[in-house]
């Protein structure tokens, strides 16, 4: 009876860290900032929407960056104020691991 108590429990611990574990792989900084700046324009994970699909990405940040504070095309400009350029960075990195 307290081997299966104790199977039990430690299957009930091992359910729980993967759990946690999967909700923290998840929890991307870089699709934060991709949701809480560009998703309404460009949709979810960039497959596009009022703005174009970003995906694939191929952009490097260099470019990514020049495109945010300076578009060559209807988007708003981001200033520094608004989206860091370490943000930038994030996003441009979240939308590379898209597939």
């Amino acid at each position: 009876m307290i081997a299966r108590r104790v199977v039990f429990g430690s299957l009930v611990l091992l359910m729980s860290v993967c759990t946690w574990a999967i909700a923290h792989a998840a929890d991307d900084p870089g699709q934060r900032v991709y949701d809480g700046n560009c998703r309404r324009c460009h949709g979810p994970e960039g497959r596009g929407g009022q703005g174009p699909n970003l995906i694939p990405f191929n952009w490097t940040y260099e470019k990514a960056l020049e495109q945010i504070r300076h578009p060559l095309c209807e988007m708003p400009p981001f200033r520094e104020s608004d989206l860091s350029d370490a943000e930038v960075a994030q996003i441009v990195s979240y939308l590379k691991t898209i597939k």
